[in-house]
Parts: C-alpha cells; sequence; structure tokens
C-alpha cells in the first residue's frame, strides 16, 4: 500500500509538472514592447518597437495608421512605422553528460547529430546580416561574439568529454552572461539555443526560478534541445526544461536518435524582425516625460505598451544679429545730391543667426523684425533669417531700438536685446546757393561759351585794328618816299626864290606804362586739411576771414560747407575775438568738435597755431600766416650757497 501511494504521488507530480508548460502557452498574449527611445533628433522622436501576436510570433506586415504614441497621454500619430531586418545575437550553450555520447548503429553519436544541425544552419543563414555568435559549455565561452565563420571553426573543433562530464546549469549562465553584454547594435534581440540532456536534480524547478527571471527581464528567448533517450520525455526534468523555454518566449525540441531536427531558422527569423518608429514630439517643456504606444494588432485587436520615462531640456531659440551696421546714413544720390524728394539708402538688408542652445535644431514658424517696439518685417516662411528694413519714412536723424523675434514650431519665442541704430539723415541744400550749385555744370558751361564769344570778339578786333594800323603805316611809308611823291609844273616867269623852311619832325608822344596791381586778399589764419596718415592733403585751406566762420552741411545757413555723414547741419562755429585771437565753438553737433583730441566745453576753445581741429571725423591744423616767435627759455641761475 505504501509504495502505491508513493508511486500515486510521482505520477501526479510529473503530471502536474507536465501541465505547466501547456497551462503557460495557453496564458500568451499579444505584446507590443518600445526599445531604445532616442530623442537626439528631437523635435523628431525614434525608438524600435518589438510587436508579437497570441502566439507570441512577430506581427509582421503593420502600417503607420496601426500605431498611436501616446506622449505624456496625449496620442499623436505616428510619421513612419518601418520594418527592418536585424541581426541576431546568439549563445549555443552545451550542457555535456553521457547522454550526449550515446551513438545509433553508425557509431555517429547524439552530440555529432546536433553540431552537424547547428553546423548547417550557420552556412546557411542569411549573409547579409552579421550575427553576433558565441559558443560556451560548462566550462565557459568557446567562441565569444564572433561572425558566423569563427563560430563554424570553433563548433567544428569543439569535442567535450561527454562521457566524465556531469550535467548541471552553468552553460546556461555562462550563455546568459554573454548574452546580457552589450549589444553591437540597437534593436538586436538575443537568444539561446541551450542543449542538454536529462537532469535528475530534486531542486531543478527552483534552481531555474531566477535564471527564467532574468531572461525574461532581459529579453533573451531560450530555445531548448532535449536530447536524451525517449523514455526521459516525461520526467520531471523535461518539464521543468520546456517551461523554462515557454516562460521565456522560446519552445522545446525532444531528440533521442531517431525525430527529425527542426530547422534553426524557424526559431531566429522571427527575431530577425523588428520596428522603427518616428512621430514628432509636441513637447515644450524640460523635465520627465513618458510615452507608449497602442499598436492595433491582426487577429488580437489594441495592445499597449509599457510606458517608458525619458527625460528632455527643452529650451527656446536665440536670435543673433549679424555683424549690423550701427550707423546709416541717408542722403541724397550721389549722381542727383540737390534732389530733395529721394534720399539714399531705401531699404536696409538685415541677417541674423539663429541658434538651439538646448542643441535640438528645429522648424520655425517666424522671425520678425521690430524698431521702437513697432513691428516692420516679418518672415513666415524660408529663409527666415533675413529681414529687409524699409527706411524710407525716416527722415529725420535719430537712434533706434531694434529687437528680433524668433517662434519655433514647438511654440517657443525668444526675443534679442535691443541693439542701437543710428539713423543720420543729410538733406539737400536748399536756397539760392543751392540753386547756383545745383545747376552749376550748366552756369559753367554758359561761362565758358561766353568767355570763348568775348575772346573771339576780342581777338576778331585785335585783328581789325592790326590791319587798320598797318594800312595807316603803308599810307605814311608812301607819303615819305620822295619816289612817289607828284612833280610841280614849272611857271614861265622865273620863279621867285621860296625859301623853304625846314619843319622839325614831330616827335612822337610819350605813352604812358600801365602798371598791373596786384591784390591779394590773404587771411590772418586758416585750416589745413590732414589726412589719415598725419600729411596735409591737396584741399586747398579754409581760410579764416570776417567776424565768424559757421561749418556744417547747410549751404543756407553755413559759410563754409564740409561734405561728411559725420558733419551735421550747423556744426561749429569760429569768432574772431577782440584781441585778434580766434575762439571755436561747437553748435549742438551730433559727432561732436575736438581740439587736440579732446571735446571742447560749451565756452568753447580758443585756438593757438599747430593746434589739431576735428570737425566729426574730418581732421584740420589750425594754422596762422605770421606764426608767433617761440619762446627764448629763461634761465635763472641758482645760488648752491643759498
Amino acid at each position: 500500500m505504501r509504495k502505491l501511494l508513493v508511486s500515486f504521488f510521482s505520477i501526479s507530480l510529473i503530471l502536474g509538472t507536465i501541465l505547466v508548460p501547456v497551462h503557460a502557452q495557453g496564458q500568451i498574449a499579444a505584446s507590443v514592447t518600445l526599445h531604445n527611445v532616442d530623442t537626439s533628433t528631437f523635435p523628431v522622436i525614434t525608438g524600435f518597437v518589438d510587436v508579437t501576436d497570441a502566439n507570441g510570433i512577430f506581427a509582421s506586415g503593420l502600417k503607420p495608421d496601426a500605431v498611436s504614441v501616446l506622449e505624456n497621454g496625449q496620442p499623436i500619430p505616428a510619421d513612419s512605422f518601418t520594418e527592418m531586418a536585424i541581426p541576431l545575437q546568439l549563445a549555443v550553450a552545451f550542457n555535456q553528460g553521457e547522454a550526449l555520447d550515446a551513438r545509433n548503429a553508425n557509431g555517429i553519436s547524439r552530440f555529432q547529430r546536433v553540431s552537424q544541425i547547428i553546423l548547417q544552419w550557420a552556412q546557411a543563414r542569411p549573409t547579409d546580416l552579421p550575427d553576433d555568435l558565441s559558443l560556451v559549455s560548462q566550462a565557459g565561452p568557446i567562441i565569444n561574439h564572433a561572425p558566423a565563420a569563427d563560430f563554424i571553426v570553433g563548433l567544428e573543433g569543439f569535442e567535450p568529454d561527454l562521457r566524465t562530464a556531469t550535467p548541471n546549469l552553468q552553460s546556461l549562465v555562462t550563455a546568459l552572461d554573454v548574452v546580457s553584454a552589450q549589444t553591437p547594435r540597437i534593436g538586436v534581440k538575443r537568444a539561446i539555443l541551450f542543449i542538454t540532456p536529462q537532469m535528475e536534480d530534486a531542486n531543478l524547478a527552483a534552481s531555474l526560478e531566477p535564471l527564467i527571471q532574468r531572461a525574461v527581464e532581459s529579453n533573451i528567448h531560450v530555445f531548448v534541445w532535449y536530447v536524451d533517450a525517449n523514455t526521459t520525455f516525461t520526467t520531471t526534468s523535461a518539464a521543468v526544461f520546456n517551461n523554462l523555454a515557454i516562460q521565456t518566449g522560446g519552445s522545446m525540441f525532444q531528440f533521442s536518435g531517431e525525430e527529425r531536427f527542426p530547422d534553426p531558422e524557424v526559431y531566429f527569423s522571427p527575431l530577425r524582425r523588428i520596428y522603427t518608429l518616428s512621430y514628432t514630439s509636441h513637447l515644450n517643456a524640460s523635465g520627465d516625460h513618458n510615452i507608449s504606444l497602442q499598436v492595433n494588432v491582426p487577429s488580437t485587436g489594441m495592445v499597449a505598451s509599457t510606458p517608458q520615462t525619458f527625460s528632455l531640456n527643452v529650451l527656446p531659440p536665440n536670435p543673433i544679429p549679424v555683424s549690423p551696421a550701427l550707423q546709416i546714413t541717408r542722403q541724397a544720390p550721389e549722381d542727383d545730391p540737390f534732389n530733395s524728394e529721394i534720399l539714399l539708402p531705401e531699404t536696409q538688408e538685415l541677417e541674423i543667426i539663429i541658434e538651439f542652445p538646448d542643441g535640438f535644431e528645429r522648424p520655425l514658424a517666424r522671425t520678425t523684425l521690430y524698431v521702437d517696439g513697432v513691428n516692420v518685417a516679418e518672415n513666415t516662411a524660408e529663409p527666415f533669417n533675413k529681414f529687409n528694413w524699409d527706411l524710407i519714412p525716416y527722415t529725420v536723424s535719430g537712434e533706434h531700438q531694434l529687437t528680433v523675434e524668433v517662434v519655433d514650431s514647438l511654440g517657443l519665442s525668444k526675443t534679442s536685446m535691443p541693439l542701437p541704430i543710428l539713423v543720420t539723415v543729410i538733406k539737400a541744400p536748399s536756397g539760392p546757393a543751392a540753386f547756383l550749385a545745383k545747376y552749376r555744370m550748366q552756369f559753367t558751361f554758359g561761362a565758358i561759351i561766353f568767355a570763348g564769344l568775348v575772346l573771339f570778339v576780342i581777338l576778331l578786333g585785335g585783328r581789325f585794328r592790326f590791319l587798320s594800323l598797318r594800312a595807316m603805316q603803308e599810307q605814311r611809308r608812301v607819303q615819305s618816299d620822295p619816289l612817289t611823291q607828284s612833280i610841280a609844273v614849272m611857271a614861265a616867269e622865273p620863279p621867285a626864290t621860296e625859301v623853304k623852311e625846314k619843319s622839325p619832325k614831330r616827335q612822337p608822344k610819350p605813352r604812358k606804362a600801365k602798371t598791373a596791381e596786384k591784390s591779394e586778399n590773404e587771411a590772418a589764419a586758416s585750416l589745413a586739411r590732414i589726412q589719415a596718415d598725419g600729411q596735409f592733403s591737396a584741399v586747398p585751406p579754409i581760410p579764416l576771414n570776417g567776424k565768424e566762420i559757421v561749418i556744417g552741411t547747410d549751404p543756407v545757413q553755413c559759410t563754409q560747407i564740409l561734405d561728411d555723414p559725420s558733419i551735421s547741419s550747423v556744426h561749429a562755429r569760429i569768432r574772431t575775438t577782440e584781441d585778434g585771437g580766434y575762439l571755436l565753438l561747437d553748435v549742438q553737433s551730433i559727432v561732436g568738435t575736438w581740439v587736440n583730441y579732446e571735446p571742447i566745453s560749451r565756452e568753447g576753445c580758443r585756438l593757438e597755431h599747430g593746434d589739431m581741429v576735428n570737425f566729426g571725423q574730418l581732421k584740420y591744423r589750425f594754422l596762422l600766416r605770421t606764426p608767433p616767435l617761440p619762446r627764448t627759455p629763461k634761465i635763472t641761475p641758482v645760488n648752491p650757497d643759498e
């Protein structure tokens, strides 16, 4: 009776263990797993997605419309959901034991049969996918993370001592360590082909439990080839290994020597497929965020993935103006300097650089240029980094504040620091002097023509006078020549004796000499133009005549016109003092007036011979016609006894 109870208990334990995998297989459900969420190309976020159906098989053929991304709970459509082939990371683990050395009638052992099938698979596997293959035993790794060619060489040379080896779980532990290492490529899946005989260990299920949990957490699929006598196929050991395979997403094949081996590629082909996901994020704040997927799997329905958390640092874009002109001068065209209706330039091009401090370059929605807080130019399409500032409304000199605002596709915006820009407007001269200057070419040509006519008349009159004088001289010569004089007829009576007095010769009157008087109106002082190299310019000096000289660009208000953007309409005055000196005054000019590189005060500055005077950017030397005598230094002797 006691033996019967023991036998019944053993059979119940075996049946219960065998039923475990069948029950576990029935509990398999479709799954969606998101791997390696990558935010390096934000706002586009990518990742790898593994989708399996209710049978644990990779769900192939899914399209983007079957996927919905939940970003912090908000649904976002997927931009792409593409199926792709990937390599496999596989470790073949041999649990050596005497049962693997059992031979058939031809003397071929079970180990040799198993090795031959694996070699055939390794030689016929897809060559375009660089699988990562390893071979391990109880002694440790034999081939570690090698390509297929090296794996084949290692397996062909592997000759374990099967008769003396005792089966244990060390080869499975080593295989888990090997495939748990960093994969050679993102998204690569891991698998173990575990070849083992029966293990007569009462604690086998308990020993395998942490290994199963580790494999499940690392998403490692374990496929078991149970190689032993067929009488062991229904043992507790077989049931426990079958449970290992099913719990980790693999399967188990039992081989006693007569069974037909399955093609290993049937195991590994679904592991060579994965989906790549990309979507455009709507996040516009830094911090921790979570993402999950909802995938409509055929024959199963909607399946959700486990949410994953990722950190993101998002900052608004930063606009930076590129070397803007800090001063813009508007004036009449060079070929028409007296045009009072047109001021050039009419537009000013501005360029900016847009930086992304968070390192995530993304599309822009708008860039806006503000002048004194007023929107003057806006871009809503490319190019976003250039503006054309309309300058026509600016007809008076003044300083203006420029700022640039940029808004990205996430709605984040930032405005640049205010940039002061000085707009100088030089108006065209007006009045009689301006009229004469405007038509100076016409007047010049008219004067030249008039002078030519006068000269022609003078030359013509001189010619006539020369001819008349020559005729008079010829007439006098003829009259004074006795050969050309007529002879008087003699009378019958004897002529009376005539005494002819010889008249004295007419003396020519003395001609008065005309003395040309040279009048020179030389100024007592002048301003000589100095070049950038310190030499005197070829421009004539400015004479300082009269009681006051007014310097500027306005020909109506000024007596001396200086044509330079840095000169104000009325820039400075030079007055003659009662003692014959010269006083320089600044008339609130924009750029200023300096003497010897120092700005003059409101009271003005008395000029001395040789002083350096700056009107804006123009440089002059003050010179007296009669320079003062150099002072002779006075030497006072010092008595050393005092």
